[in-house]
């Protein structure tokens, strides 16, 4: 029967306080029936119920990814992976452009992505020089892996009329070499110059990046994400299209960008939390400031090395404090990109305005990464019941690039899971993929250990428990989205969505929790992902 499910014979890890452990679950109608032993799931379900014994694996409640970009992980599927294997040298980057060009008819756009300087022997960008030796018959755009950055060669510089005379763009940066002219590294906003150029994506070819990118979210257990951007009509379009044909492979949250959306939306009366179960209109979105790895985060104190580079601002401080208001205002939880300590001051001095001017109980305004805080601004989140939204799997991918850029104490709290924890601040989990991948499993490894890629302890003080760190990716994703009544627990008549790991994740060592490969992924107790052979 559609929507009816049983897991037997298995560590069932609810997320609920009050009964974390059990061995079944019966999922009817779609709905958790029952946790608890194999016998009482078995008592929840009609006869002839599919039974799936797990043979001792781990199930947990199906994850959810608190910050993430689905459609564009559907097209960075297409696009040249700078990122994997890591690239030693700029040339290596080279040879896969010179490479791309020979399946590509002169002219076509050659677009990559996942570069991070900070890896690369030279520690620098590419430029311009670099590409046009092996490209002059195609515009390329090479993105670093934060997407704050991209590199552009000749042609594409020309095709978006870019020369020594085009002037910084607000909000961003136009590289320049010893004698004015453009090096080809476009920053923040000075990227939109070349990007505007490729041309947008037809809604068509957004549905199918929804429907690839939406499966890589399932390999990982994850039925749940939030699309960290919706811009135009045409993409929210493609969203309703697949949700009404029921062919949405994940369930979405959708955070909708301030200046483009917020006016239609208001005027309607739609604010956060209009939809349903599987497609639902999230936070007012906006940018405060760029990347770490950029060095466009806006910082209290210079770069490394840099003295007079404090970062960027987005826009002017003021404007965005009025841009929140009006959110605030419209009745919109707000999530702004701030990764930088003076932009989540600035962040919070905005919340704080707001919720002044215009008290409402409960908004739980988000702090979009939240990555350089120190104790106190750690404590003025809970004061305010701000949520932050860490990447956790950006120091394991970029640790390098945050040393380089701020130094080891300024990164003390970065991603201080414990530390949140500690102060009652729910801090639900996210990758930012296509930024980083999808594999939710990274994130958790990283929380438990606090180890880089290579090893290396990142403040260690900040590790937790896999419990919690599992917790990160369930039960706090859920609160974020003010979902926490029906999802991210295994209790009955919680959604019966479920993700079953190829074993029991409490006898993995926790250097190893970031192979581990998900069997199953449920929702609504209906198999939307087995992996091959499992």
């Amino acid at each position: 029967m559609t929507g009816n499910l049983l897991f037997l014979n298995g560590r069932v890890l609810t997320m609920d306080r009050q009964h974390p452990r059990a061995t079944a679950v019966a999922i009817r109608n779609g709905l958790v029936a029952a946790v608890g032993t194999d016998a009482e799931a078995r008592e929840a379900v009609p006869a002839g119920t599919e039974a799936i014994d797990l043979g001792g694996r781990t199930a947990t409640p199906g994850l959810n990814d608190a910050h993430a970009h689905p459609m564009s992980v559907g097209f960075a599927a297409l696009d040249l992976d700078l990122g994997n294997p890591p690239h030693e040298r700029i040339s290596d980057l080279v040879a896969l452009v010179k490479q791309e060009t020979r399946t590509h008819p002169a002219g076509e756009w050659i677009v990559g992505r996942g570069y991070d300087q900070a890896r690369l022997a030279e520690q620098r960008h590419p430029t311009r020089h670099d590409l046009d030796a092996v490209s002059p018959d195609h515009p390329v755009v090479l993105i670093r892996v934060c997407h704050h950055i991209v590199v552009a060669n000749s042609r594409a510089l020309a095709l978006a009329g870019i020369t020594a005379a085009t002037p910084h763009p607000d909000g961003g940066v136009i590289d320049r070499d010893e004698h004015g002219e453009p090096t080809g590294v476009l920053r923040e906003s000075a990227s939109s110059l070349v990007r505007n150029k490729i041309g947008a994506p037809t809604e068509r070819q957004m549905v199918a990046a929804l429907e690839r990118g939406g499966r890589a979210f399932l390999e990982r257990g994850i039925t749940s994400a939030v699309e960290a951007g919706i811009y135009r009509a045409e993409e929210m379009h493609a969203y309703q299209t697949l949700h009404r044909a029921g062919k949405l492979p994940i369930r979405t949250y959708l955070m909708m960008m301030i200046d483009e959306t917020l006016d239609a939306l208001a005027q309607l009366g739609i604010r956060t939390g209009f939809g349903d179960a599987g497609l639902r209109i999230g936070p007012a979105k906006l940018f405060s400031d760029g990347s770490i790895g950029g060095r466009t985060a806006r910082m209290r104190r210079p770069y490394e090395g840099e003295a007079e580079n404090v970062g960027l601002w987005m826009m002017d401080p003021d404007n965005l404090k009025a841009k929140v208001l009006r959110a605030h205002r419209a009745g919109f939880q707000v999530g702004i990109h701030a990764i930088g300590d003076a932009a989540i001051d600035l962040v919070l001095d905005a919340y704080e305005e707001a919720m002044l001017t215009d008290p409402r109980p409960d908004p739980r305004h988000r702090v979009e990464h939240c990555s350089i805080v120190d104790a106190a601004t750690i404590r003025r989140i809970a004061r305010l019941g701000a949520i932050p939204i860490p990447g956790t799997s950006f120091l394991y991918y970029v640790r390098d690039a945050y040393l380089q850029n701020l130094g080891p104490d300024r990164i003390r709290y970065a991603y201080a899971m414990k530390t949140f924890a500690d102060h009652g601040i729910v801090a639900p989990a996210s990758s930012d993929a296509p930024v980083v991948p999808t594999n939710a499993m990274v994130g958790i490894q990283t929380m438990v250990t606090r180890r880089d890629r290579n090893g290396e302890p990142v403040w260690p003080e900040e590790a937790i428990g896999l419990d919690d760190a599992l917790r990160a990716y369930t039960v706090a994703g859920a609160y974020a989205s003010f979902e926490e009544g029906i999802k991210g627990t295994l209790t009955p008549g919680m959604l019966g969505d479920v993700a079953v790991f190829e074993t029991d994740l409490e006898a993995v060592e926790p250097d190893g929790l970031s192979e581990v490969r998900v069997d199953l992924t449920v929702r609504d107790g209906a198999v939307v992902y087995a992996r091959p052979s499992a």
